[in-house]
């Protein structure tokens, strides 16, 4: 294609897209893969400027340098396979992608400048060359190792978000729940969760909404709850009950019923059990703050009842026995803090002698599975540890 053929096809696209803002505040040291991008310098023949595309899209996610030279190269080829075609306009798109195009990229540069990044385009086969975006998340979070490598992950779920792929399934997010919390990475959960509007994680469903507050008391009961982890734990699922009010997430002024995430007993026993635990272990039964009481007093709502497993497989008992031994365990905890004649504590005994009954009566379901399938179960575990 000549030079003036090139210009006439760039013509139809020549705004300017702005920077968008991004919520996590980190030094960045943006990388580079010199083979599939490069900022244009004096040295560059001559290439066309296009002036990016989709005003809505913002910038293209950028990553800081990680401790993994695999986890670099992983996230260079998401950020300029998945994430760059997404900012381009359709007539952009069909210049990266369509094969007769190929040769005219690699001999006459085109340059993309994207909210002040220049970009230069290359071809692109869509049927071998671009990633699997869940499988690109995926291994992402297995190459993460230390704080500096997660700090990446929200921006990493942003770019492929704004790239199409659906970030809000329960699958994509039970999985960061479980990478985070195993790696011990709650505030980059929290990060994510935080810029909804960029990462797609809603904190909307109930079995959600419980997974992620069990992943933030996790530190606190790994470390059979040592005083700063206990804080902390606390400090997150506050933060976590504080974002369902967004309205991105769960928020409105009207609840949406049993449904609604902030109305589930397990969420708001979490909280109790953290400010209970940490009222006993770490300030001699002292409910300093008022915690246990406000969070007793909201556990035993009328409206906030005990629901039965889903079904009464291994998997829906174990789920179900983990969120309400924690649950539990709060209460006893309680009522050791709370005055007994007090109208919570006496709420509380009655709500806990109930759930008290049906924790006995799964445990030893699920206790009945495990040992025909010789399985080591935590809900198991966690009763044991936390009530046996």
């Amino acid at each position: 294609m000549s030079g003036r053929g090139l210009g006439k096809a760039f013509r139809c696209c020549d705004c300017t897209v702005r920077r968008s803002s991004r919520g996590i505040s980190i030094q960045r040291r943006n990388f580079t893969n010199s083979s599939s991008w490069q900022r244009h310098g004096e040295d560059s023949p001559s290439p066309y400027h296009i002036r990016g595309a989709k005003s809505a899209t913002g910038a293209v996610p950028a990553f800081t340098e990680t401790s993994s030279p695999e986890l670099n190269a992983l996230l260079s080829e998401a950020r300029l396979k998945i994430m760059l075609p997404s900012h381009l306009s359709r007539q952009h798109k069909s210049l990266i992608y369509r094969q007769k195009y190929e040769k005219e990229l690699s001999t006459e540069p085109v340059i993309a400048t994207i909210a002040e990044e220049d970009f230069q385009l290359q071809h692109i086969d869509a049927k071998i060359d671009v990633p699997n975006s869940k499988k690109t998340l995926q291994k992402a979070m297995t190459l993460m190792k230390d704080k500096k490598d997660w700090a990446n992950l929200p921006n990493l779920l942003e770019g492929l978000n704004v790239a199409g792929m659906n970030t809000n399934t329960e699958r994509v997010k039970g999985s960061v729940v479980t990478q985070c919390r195993l790696a011990g990475r709650q505030e980059v959960l929290l990060e994510c969760l935080r810029r909804v509007k960029d990462t797609g994680m809603q904190l909307k469903e109930p079995r959600f909404v419980v997974r992620v507050m069990l992943a933030m008391q996790s530190r606190a009961f790994s470390t059979d709850f040592h005083e700063h982890e206990t804080a902390k734990a606390l400090k997150w699922a506050e933060m976590v009950v504080a974002l369902m009010e967004n309205p991105e997430h769960a928020g409105s002024r009207v609840l949406a019923g049993e449904n609604d995430p902030r109305l589930q007993p397990e969420v708001i026993g979490i909280l109790l059990e953290l400010a209970a635990v940490r009222a006993v272990k770490h300030l001699e039964s002292r409910d300093v703050d008022g915690k246990v009481a406000e969070y007793g007093a909201r556990l035993v709502e009328k409206r906030l009842e005990f629901k039965t497993p889903a079904e009464e497989t291994g998997y829906e008992l174990n789920q179900w026995l983990i969120a309400h031994a924690q649950v539990l365990h709060g209460i006893y905890e309680a009522l050791k803090v709370l005055e007994s004649s007090s109208a919570v504590a006496e709420g509380l005994q009655k709500k806990g002698e109930v759930l008290d009954a049906m924790v006995s009566t799964y445990y030893e379901k699920l206790a009945s599975i495990a040992s025909k399938k010789q399985k080591q179960l935590i809900g198991l575990q966690m009763y044991e540890k936390l009530l046996g």
